[in-house]
């Protein structure tokens, strides 16, 4: 258990899953949802969330140009001080202009929450990506559920009271933050994310900003679709809370199911991301022929698992492009927050002719860039099982221009190698970055030793059945195919490893 508990550390830790998870709570109750207007005694209008998105853009797209901005964003002063002007007061603002029917209080509200809005996707972004592919989905995926219980308290609470807890949200964000970066290691990966990770290419980059153009393309296509399904779900709000956040509910359950299933059942990520552009595409074909609410549930499901992948595809894309990473989080969510403000204008005044016709529109657009991908431009399913690319410690003293993450192969006996490791202690690292059970760590030592499948089952006095599920689970999460894939694997494990101490 103890060494269970060693693994959340870091952006997966308690204080790092507030930071998002205190902002996404945020996002959703100010930008998608009508709390802010129904604590007001008003009907929410669509006109401020249209402003925070194009401010957000705005903001997002000035950060990826400008390294000085992007170090502000993730300091401790830097984020405080704009969690308070821009998120509390921008909350208060939208707050007021809503109980004064103030159309000018309400466009400046936009404008102020967009500039929040802009922020903490960067913020959050940084924390989420700044420990490789592996940490960024878990990160993702074990903090949006913790949203539930937050936005609960801000739909039921009196409204007095839930403006309060709104208002507080950005703060408690930034504080989360600061307790999170008072480890000094968790400082150290995060000022990882403000330059190239991986060796520099040899020559101009084909990625200028970190992932190449068909992922943007993707990621424009199904925003766009989630803004058209947002608004029109927004269209129902005056049926109640529980219509409004009914997606919020799809997205906590399918948020801890995907947890559950990467960690503990090893889900192949890009068998997750696959099968959610299929899920969008076909959702939303369906619904154009037939209004059936299920397919706006059942798209939102697919959406859930696209975002908790995004994270994972920027790290891997973006690794040896010669971009900072965190350059790339905010051109990628640059082009997020464009998506959804497109998306929410598709509806908004349309007729039912138009939304169905949208809606068939994104559906077969998304199809085909399926089909793209998993036949001409692999590159972005591929990324999703390749390697868990993180940040060593020579890479940030090299200012990124050191070499891979790689070290030389290992021995397969018990002396350390030049490294100071030894076999044990390359397995005990491949068990941490690939969150490899207890009894998958025994199965793996034994396959690396070339014991065979029954000689394995016997030592450890498991059927021959249990032994082939464990061996599949590790080449699943190892993503090898073999066992000679698995010994290349073992030979050349990360060199951030713990060294041998003497005497092992």
């Amino acid at each position: 258990m103890e060494q269970l508990l060693n693994r959340f550390v870091g952006n997966i830790s308690p204080a790092a899953l507030l930071v998002s998870s205190f902002f996404w709570s945020w996002l959703d109750v100010v930008v998608f949802g009508p709390a802010v207007f129904w604590a007001a005694g008003a009907e929410m209008l669509m006109e401020p969330m249209a402003v925070s998105f194009a401010t957000s853009v705005v903001v997002l797209g000035i950060a990826a140009v400008s390294a000085r901005l992007r170090q502000t964003l993730v300091s401790v002063r830097g984020f405080a001080a704009l969690a308070f002007a821009t998120g509390t007061g921008g909350t208060l603002l939208l707050f007021v202009g809503a109980a004064a029917s103030s159309p000018l209080a309400l466009i400046a509200a936009g404008v102020v929450v967009g500039v929040f809005e802009g922020v903490g996707i960067a913020v959050v972004g940084a924390v989420a990506t700044c420990q490789g592919t592996t940490n960024a989905l878990i990160h993702i995926a074990a903090a949006l559920p913790m949203n539930i219980v937050i936005i609960l308290l801000a739909v039921f609470l009196v409204p007095g009271a839930s403006i309060v807890l709104i208002a507080a949200l950005p703060l408690l964000s930034s504080l989360s933050f600061s307790v999170y970066l008072a480890r000094a290691a968790n400082r150290t990966s995060l000022a990882g994310v403000l330059r190239p990770v991986g060796p520099l290419p040899r020559r101009p980059s084909a990625r200028p900003w970190g992932v190449n153009r068909t992922f943007l393309l993707v990621v424009l296509a199904v925003t766009a679709a989630f803004g058209m399904v947002n608004a029109q779900t927004i269209e129902v709000t005056g049926n109640g809370p529980f219509d409004a956040y009914s997606g919020l509910v799809v997205r906590a359950v399918v948020s801890a199911a995907v947890l559950v299933g990467y960690v503990r059942y090893s889900w192949r990520p890009q068998s997750i991301f696959s099968a959610a552009l299929l899920i969008m595409a076909a959702s939303l074909i369906v619904s154009a022929a037939a209004a059936v609410p299920a397919m706006q549930l059942l798209f939102l499901a697919g959406y859930v698992c696209f975002d908790l992948l995004i994270w994972a595809l920027i790290v891997g894309m973006n690794h040896g492009s010669g971009v900072p990473v965190l350059r790339t989080v905010c051109v990628v969510q640059a082009v997020d927050q464009l998506g959804i403000l497109l998306g929410t204008f598709i509806p908004w005044g349309g007729t039912p002719q138009v939304v169905a016709v949208a809606n068939a529109g994104l559906g077969v657009v998304i199809m085909l860039l399926v089909m793209y991908l998993l036949l001409r431009d692999r590159g972005v399913v591929e990324n999703l099982g390749g390697n868990d690319y993180g940040f060593a410690a020579d890479d940030e003293a090299a200012g990124g221009s050191g070499p891979d993450e790689r070290c030389a192969p290992l021995p397969l006996s018990g002396e350390p190698d030049a490294s100071g490791m030894t076999l044990p202690t390359a397995l005990d690292a491949i068990a941490d970055r690939y969150f490899l059970s207890t009894r998958e760590v025994d199965v793996l030592s034994l396959l690396v030793a070339g014991r065979s499948g029954p000689y394995i089952a016997d030592h450890l006095c498991i059927s021959a059945n249990t032994v082939k599920t464990h061996i599949r689970h590790i080449y699943t999460k190892l993503d090898v195919h073999d066992r000679q894939e698995l010994l290349d694997l073992v030979h050349t494990a990360d060199s951030s490893a713990v060294p041998a101490q003497s005497g092992r």
